[in-house]
């Protein structure tokens, strides 16, 4: 899966063994990060122990006009080369997508966007996800899609032949977002007074409207405007995935996906940046 901001498409990764120089060449519109993954792809395989005829190895990554530009192809590139160095006896399962990133010694590990990469496979019609566990993200509520968690490649092989180990959960049925009601640092019901701009959110809440907020300094609109996220309606499970996507890339923990985002830049924000 590659990442167009927090949008992903669906990359299909060829690999040839063609007679020439020995070596490893991806073509495809990499940049250096995918680049890098022919050596760390190489050597772990060389630790594994998988036998490589001595040819060209050629890995193409489609669509060719679309730039690829993270690691997380290294799996999926590691499964090519195997699969068609003969070291893979048993059929690859349709519909299988492959994330994640190799170490040295062929431990997969985890990398940043692979968020966005899951919701991207499900959207893509995909049923089968083999990736390493990710810290602090939850897939409990992402449905229609069986992951595979694996930690080795040995594990990933071991899995085509039909032995699932119990690092497997499979996710065949539809999962309801949680009925745990949200929680907030500050709410709507504890304002007092404010009654007609009250009002007025509670109309532009309902129907979705803009709010412009004008008066002089302490007559209540920062508090209003803080207080406002509560009495939002709560966020549907895409946009769930949304949020949790783009606080993923930023590298930003936020355990309450339910509740809508509120950002507050100070009005001296712009003085600031000028300077």
């Amino acid at each position: 899966m590659g990442l167009k901001g927090i949008e992903g498409y669906q990359v299909q990764v060829e690999v040839q063994l063609i007679p020439g120089t020995e070596g490893v060449n991806i073509v495809g519109v990499p940049d250096a990060s995918v680049k890098e993954c022919k050596d760390r792809v190489m050597a772990a395989l060389y630790a594994n122990d998988v036998q490589i005829p001595d040819k060209k190895v050629v890995i193409n990554l489609s669509p060719a006009e679309e730039r690829k530009n993270s690691p997380i192809f290294d799996l999926a590139m590691a499964i090519g080369v195997m699969k068609e160095a003969g070291e893979i006896k048993h059929p690859i399962p349709n519909g299988a997508a492959f994330l994640g990133v190799l170490s040295l010694d062929g431990s997969i590990k985890p990398v940043d966007g692979m968020l966005p990469s899951i919701i991207a496979a499900r959207k893509e019609g995909l049923k089968i996800l083999y990736l390493p566990h990710i810290p602090g993200v939850q897939l409990d509520t992402i449905d229609g899609i069986e992951f595979r968690f694996v930690e080795s490649l040995q594990e990933v092989i071991t899995s085509f032949s039909g032995q699932l180990s119990t690092s497997i959960i499979s996710k065949n049925t539809s999962i309801k977002s949680s009925t745990k009601l949200p929680t907030y640092e500050k709410d709507f019901q504890y304002v007092i007074g404010h009654k007609q701009a009250k009002r007025a959110l509670e109309i532009a809440a309902a129907g979705g409207h803009n709010v412009l907020m004008v008066g002089p300094p302490g007559c209540g609109k920062s508090l209003l405007a803080e207080n406002f996220p509560s009495i939002l309606p709560p966020l549907s499970q895409e946009q769930q995935f949304d949020v949790m996507s783009i606080y993923q890339l930023a590298g930003v923990r936020n355990p309450n996906f339910q509740v809508p985002p509120f950002r507050d830049p100070y009005h001296s924000l712009c003085d600031i940046n000028r300077g």
